[in-house]
């Protein structure tokens, strides 16, 4: 079972939305055998008072999954985002960009081993319950 290690913009955003939302894009991955994870299970724990201890913590999840799917619904930048997206392409790691079709200033699609387009949420979950990895 592949392990995905789900990134997203955090930081302003409605926690308790994309709590819910990453609720509904888990099971479209699991219903396509991938085992998904975010740290965003986490943000609630309190346990990382400084930006840099979240991302060493996020590092050492990286290290244990196969692909990392980040997340671009905004032209908005995360800077640990893009930092955790580094990371991992410098683990080469499989990336996986899905990537809201509005979303124009970015060169992430160039970096990405899959990107895809999606134009609403529902839209997203149809793509991500289609998903296929190749090796």
């Amino acid at each position: 079972m592949k392990r995905i290690f789900i990134g997203q913009a955090v930081t302003g955003q409605d926690i308790s939305a994309l709590k819910k939302e990453l609720g509904q894009i888990y099971l479209a991955l699991k219903s396509r055998g991938y085992k998904p994870y975010s740290t965003l299970e986490e943000v609630e724990d309190n346990k990382f008072k400084k930006a840099d201890n979240w991302l060493s913590h996020a590092f050492k999840i990286i290290d244990n999954h196969d692909i990392f799917l980040a997340i671009i619904r905004t032209e908005h930048r995360s800077e640990g985002l893009l930092i955790e997206i580094g990371y991992a392409l410098s683990k080469k790691k499989k990336f996986i960009l899905a990537i809201n079709e509005n979303v124009k200033n970015t060169y992430l699609r160039h970096l990405s081993d899959k990107v895809i387009e999606w134009k609403d949420f529902q839209d997203l979950l149809n793509k991500l319950s289609k998903l296929k990895i190749e090796k």
